[in-house]
């Protein structure tokens, strides 16, 4: 019988969080999802501006490769977008990267913007 009345005592004894100790938890935990989730927000907002940048850099590059083999900057395809065959041995991005940017040629000026979704 004593086994049998520890036992009873051994889980009567046992007990499991209060309502504070679950409500303070959870209040932790909320303010550290508000301190985090605006820097992690900004970090993928920072990552897309200077993976444009450095896109923006590189087909700048290109094209003046081509203006210093051929003295004269390539005319735009059709709709304003950059000429992928005369930048081919020059540009080494993927298209779908190429086609996110405008670009216009006035005489020996060129402009260069990305588009906007």
């Amino acid at each position: 019988m004593s086994i049998k009345w520890s036992l009873h005592n051994q889980v009567k004894d046992k007990r499991g969080f209060t309502l504070i100790e679950l409500i303070i938890v959870i209040a932790v935990l909320g303010i550290l999802a508000t301190l985090t989730i605006p820097k992690v927000i900004n970090i993928k907002s920072n990552a897309e501006t200077a993976a444009n940048e450095a896109n923006e850099k590189i087909i700048r590059n290109a094209l003046e490769r081509y203006y210093a083999d051929n003295m004269e900057y390539p005319n735009p395809d059709s709709g304003n977008k950059l000429p992928k065959e005369a930048l081919k041995d020059y540009l080494n991005l993927e298209e779908k990267l190429i086609d996110e940017w405008e670009y216009t040629k006035t005489g020996e000026v060129y402009n260069l913007e990305k588009k906007q979704h």
